[in-house]
C-alpha cells in the first residue's frame, strides 16, 4: 500500500514538472498575436475632418458611450471618402446627429463679445459696462 502512494506521488510530480515547464515556455514567448496591423482610432481621424468645436462634442459624446461614436465615426469617414458628407463637418450637425442618435451630450456654451478690437466673455463685458456706469 505504500508503495502504490509513493508510485503516486512521483507520478504527480512528474506531471507537475511537465505543467511547469509548459508554463515557463508560454510565459517566455507569448503566442503572436493574429491581429491586422493596429488600425487607427475613427474618431481621432475624424477629428480631422471637423470644424471648430466638433472635436469638444466628439469628446462629450464619447464619454457618454465609446462603442456608439466609434461606430458613428467610421460611419461617417466612410461617407466621407465616398463624398456623400461635406468636409468640414459642422460642430453643431455632429452635435444634432449623436442627439437624434439618443445621446445626451453636453458642450458648454460660450457667449463672446467683441468689442473695440477685444473679444470679451459676455459675462465679463456686461460686469465692465456695470462697473463704468
Amino acid at each position: 500500500m505504500e508503495d502504490e502512494d509513493i508510485s503516486l506521488k512521483l507520478i504527480k510530480m512528474k506531471k507537475m514538472r511537465t505543467l511547469m515547464a509548459q508554463l515557463s515556455k508560454s510565459r517566455e514567448a507569448p503566442a503572436p498575436e493574429e491581429k491586422p496591423a493596429a488600425e487607427p482610432d475613427p474618431v481621432e481621424e475624424l477629428k480631422k475632418h471637423v470644424s471648430e468645436r466638433g472635436d469638444e462634442v466628439l469628446a462629450a459624446a464619447r464619454s457618454e458611450n465609446p462603442d456608439l461614436v466609434r461606430k458613428v465615426s467610421a460611419a461617417l469617414l466612410k461617407a466621407l471618402k465616398e463624398g456623400r458628407v461635406e468636409e468640414p463637418i459642422d460642430a453643431g450637425d455632429l452635435l444634432a446627429l449623436f442627439r437624434r442618435l439618443g445621446l445626451k451630450v453636453q458642450v458648454e456654451s460660450r457667449v463672446m463679445v467683441h468689442r473695440k478690437g477685444e473679444t470679451k466673455d459676455l459675462r465679463k463685458a456686461l460686469e465692465e459696462r456695470w462697473q463704468s456706469s
